[in-house]
């Protein structure tokens, strides 16, 4: 079966998070994913699997946008910082299953958007346990994701400039 054509700038860009981050760490020495940087501080393995996270919520998010427009999402449980990181072992979980598991997911997760017609499909969010709920189109998260890759992608590219590769 033939993989849907994204006609749309949010979907294409979100498509091209695992290429832009394989690419983004192409040709590193193995000991280049200990290096830190960015303002988080995180390695750049452990930003690998930060982003492979990210997309795995968002791809549940818009799941349950596309499932029930208008359903509530609660994610307020999610909180990546180092502390996260450390918790989650990515400091030593190797990356390749992640990329991996980051082009599948974005693979299938854009075919059922595309089958569905789910770009304006709405999802309510929850930030944290007391905050109001606020509304998001499918589409919105794409574009999110899309962006929260670009900052994280420029910043590996800051961390490996600065290590001379």
């Amino acid at each position: 079966m033939a993989e849907p054509t994204p006609t749309n700038e949010a979907l294409t860009a979100w498509l091209r998070i695992p290429g832009d981050l394989a690419a983004a760490i192409a040709g590193m020495p193995e000991e280049g994913l200990a290096w830190r940087g960015g303002d988080d501080g995180m390695s750049i393995q452990e930003t690998v699997h930060h982003l492979v996270e990210a997309n795995l919520v968002a791809a549940s998010i818009m799941i349950a946008a596309l499932g029930k427009s208008g359903c509530v999402y609660d994610w307020s449980w999610l909180f990546p910082d180092l502390a996260w990181t450390h918790r989650m072992g990515y400091d030593r979980v190797p990356i390749g299953p992640a990329l991996a598991t980051l082009r599948a997911l974005v693979e299938h997760v854009a075919g059922v958007i595309a089958a569905s017609d789910g770009l304006r499909r709405q999802v309510q969010l929850r930030d944290s346990p007391d905050a109001a709920l606020y509304t998001r189109t499918v589409e919105d998260l794409l574009r999110q994701e899309a962006e929260h890759a670009a900052d994280h992608l420029r910043s590996l590219a800051q961390t490996r400039a600065a290590q001379g590769t």
